[in-house]
């Protein structure tokens, strides 16, 4: 049986994930992840954080060939006021998204 462990620390998490039957041989084995959630990276370890978990559990998120496939990602606050860098790099995005989708109707 797999059992997982959050436990908090003082910049972020550990996550502990005990196996007391490793690929069906009874062994044991156990792994120690520390996710810091301060500094620059706080955000992309949050979201790594997140990502292993739903793995460690064994959730179905679905894949790039579904109709409904769970994403973790980061986004701008519906307040955000981005920079205009920013917004020129969105817009090039989604105008590549909306050519992509244009492309699938033809």
């Amino acid at each position: 049986m797999i059992t997982i462990s959050i436990e908090p620390a003082d910049n972020g998490v550990i996550k502990f994930v005990f196996d007391d039957n490793v690929n069906g041989g009874g062994e044991e084995y156990t792994s120690r992840t520390v996710y810091e959630f301060e500094g620059p990276k706080t955000r992309s370890n949050q979201i790594k954080f997140l990502k292993e978990l739903v793995m460690d559990l064994g959730l179905s998120t679905g894949t790039q060939l579904d109709a409904n496939e769970l994403v973790i990602k980061s986004q701008w606050g519906s307040k955000y006021k981005p920079t205009e860098k920013e917004l020129k790099l969105k817009i090039s995005e989604l105008e590549l998204s909306l050519k992509y989708y244009k492309s699938q109707i033809q």
